[in-house]
């Protein structure tokens, strides 16, 4: 894994600390351009301190699952998996909310310049592979004549604008004259 640093600090004005993006990125070993500054959407934490909306959490979680994984929430840093990455959050030096990373019960990745973690751990989310108790519905293309499960049992391309993926690696056709 590649380690991110945030580029917006918590001391900006005008906007929040991107710390969780850059959890995020480092996680994933993308770049921090590709994250989302997810505590922004939405109302998201407010630069005064004030509760601002949830809407932030729902698309961190919505970004992670689709990635294929889910939140665990764990009572300490040494209930995580051996080698497992973990995000905590608690009150950093700078008397604000941050998010750090943990790998084995110690502070594996600060993403603040000064490096420092946190003071307190308030939280250890644990994002793990999600496991369903059924097989998800497979998506299906609409049908020719407008939305809803495409019909045609034969090898057939997907009308235009329809996302369709063929499950046999053969790409899909609609009969001659379905679509044009």
């Amino acid at each position: 894994m590649s380690r991110v640093d945030q580029t917006i600090l918590a001391g900006d004005p005008k906007r929040l600390g991107n710390c969780v993006a850059a959890c995020v990125a480092t996680y994933f070993g993308i770049p921090l351009d590709a994250v989302p500054h997810f505590i922004e959407y939405d109302g998201g934490a407010t630069t005064d301190g004030s509760e601002g909306s949830t809407g932030w959490w729902y698309m961190l979680l919505g970004f992670m699952a689709s990635r294929g994984l889910w939140v665990v929430e764990l009572d300490e840093v040494t209930d995580a998996e051996p080698g497992e990455v973990v995000f905590v959050a608690g009150m950093s030096e700078r008397g604000v909310h941050h998010q750090v990373l943990y790998r084995d019960g110690v502070l594996w990745h600060d993403p603040h310049p000064s490096r420092a973690g946190v003071l307190d751990v308030r939280e250890v989310l644990a994002w793990r592979p999600a496991r369903h108790d059924h097989q998800p519905t497979p998506f299906a293309c609409p049908s020719a004549t407008g939305p809803g499960p495409c019909l045609n049992t034969t090898p057939h391309d997907a009308p235009r604008g329809c996302v369709h993926h063929s499950t046999s690696g053969v790409p899909d056709r609609h009969q001659k004259g379905d679509d044009e």
